[in-house]
């Protein structure tokens, strides 16, 4: 399969541009044209995804098909302010919390909760591979897998709820 060599990710009023080529992520102001900062990211052979927060952005990198890590990039500097071994599948920040879809590097799957400020776990929870959904609600996280099955966690714990 051949790569990619270039990605873009319009987040607000700025653009991540990724040439996987030189492996320098790039940030420029959308509307000016003006760059921000420019970060070298070595060892991947794509970003999958990007999200942010008001201070952050969260950046799920590829190195094979099941091996990657997942960054988080000051949005004012570019500096890395923490990162995770292993590829990311889903995420999402929520409640000033981020939730990630994880595999580590025997292939099991986890939905981890992470501290944003400081890349820290709050708690993991080992979850089936056919996982396919996951949504959040006052009561806790609704899991739902491909095979049917459904199960409710709480976001403070990780813990089902009966």
């Amino acid at each position: 399969m051949e790569q990619a060599c270039s990605q873009n990710f319009k987040l607000g009023s700025r653009t991540l541009h990724y040439d996987c080529g030189k492996a320098m992520l790039l940030c420029r102001d959308s509307n000016s044209g003006k760059n921000i900062w420019i970060k070298k990211i070595s060892d991947i052979s794509q970003i999958d995804t990007v999200i942010e927060d008001s201070s952050r952005y969260y950046i799920a990198c590829e190195t094979d098909d099941i091996k990657g890590y997942y960054l988080a990039i000051d949005k004012e500097t570019g500096s890395t302010n923490w990162f995770i071994p292993g590829k990311a599948y889903f995420h999402i920040v929520y409640n000033k919390d981020l939730y990630i879809i994880f595999t580590d590097e025997k292939s099991d799957f986890y939905l981890l909760k992470v501290d944003c400020s400081d890349g820290k776990k709050i708690w993991h929870r080992r979850v089936d591979n056919d996982l396919c959904e996951y949504s959040f609600s006052p009561e806790g996280i609704t899991l739902k897998f491909v095979s049917g099955k459904q199960e409710k966690i709480s976001a403070l714990t990780g813990i089902a709820i009966q």
